[in-house]
């Protein structure tokens, strides 16, 4: 029998994966699902003989990727911050998933849930594991084009299924053309984003700069929705 080809094994675990955290496992397992999924992507990759260095996992390039990954945090913070002080974008920062938060819940979400079972999942997943096997498969190329429709891909499920929540929903309950809409422009949106933080890797070496980078602009856009709220709700 011949052994099973690396990237498609890699895409068939990430799209059995998108449904199993969106529809099955619960809001208090995501992180430790996440790092357990993360832990097990790359023994997968490394098993199949790509080195800690081709999945942006080595030590040598540390420093450099959290120089730069802090640079472009540093760029979002400032930008969410003069984006909110304004009402003008107010019906799109105000996501109701942040509503009504406590000190308790915001600090868990801080420092556990965005750096850790969002953007250290999605980059090592994306940006190391899936770009690295392809890279090995079928070239550079192909590699950032497949990373980056995949990214997209994995945030459709989520996007429609929460997008009554979001604030570009308004107060209105979207209808499943609205959440169908929100889902593909959502999709396409991650995607180009997911080019960027390609781009991160490739120039830092590391996918510590984009999961830097990642965990600032979700954590910022959070607390920056949670406070929006906090000064409407009085």
């Amino acid at each position: 029998m011949a052994p099973a080809d690396p990237g498609v094994t890699v895409v068939g675990a990430l799209a059995a994966y998108n449904l199993v955290q969106n529809l099955i496992i619960p809001e208090r397992a995501y992180v430790p699902a996440n790092l357990a999924m993360t832990a097990g992507l790359v023994a997968l990759a490394h098993r199949s003989g790509t080195p800690f260095d081709s999945l942006g996992l080595g030590r040598d390039r540390l420093q450099e990727g959290l120089r730069l990954g802090g640079a472009v945090g540093a760029v979002a913070v400032v930008a969410a911050i003069g984006v909110s002080s304004t009402r003008r974008f107010d019906r799109w920062l105000l996501d109701r998933r942040a509503r009504g938060h406590g000190s308790a819940e915001a600090v868990y979400r801080v420092i556990a849930r965005f750096p850790l079972g969002t953007a250290l999942f999605e980059e090592v997943a994306f940006r190391g594991v899936l770009d690295a096997v392809w890279r090995q498969r079928s070239g550079k190329g192909t590699a950032r084009i497949v990373t980056a429709v995949g990214f997209g891909i994995w945030h459709i499920l989520p996007t429609y299924r929460q997008y009554a929540e979001m604030g570009a929903a308004g107060s209105s309950t979207p209808s499943v053309v609205e959440r169908s809409v929100a889902a593909l422009t959502g999709a396409v949106v991650t995607g180009l984003a997911g080019i960027g933080f390609t781009s991160l890797r490739e120039r830092s070496g590391t996918v510590a700069a984009p999961w830097l980078a990642h965990a600032a602009i979700n954590t910022v856009s959070y607390l920056v929705a949670r406070h929006k709220w906090a000064v409407v709700d009085g």
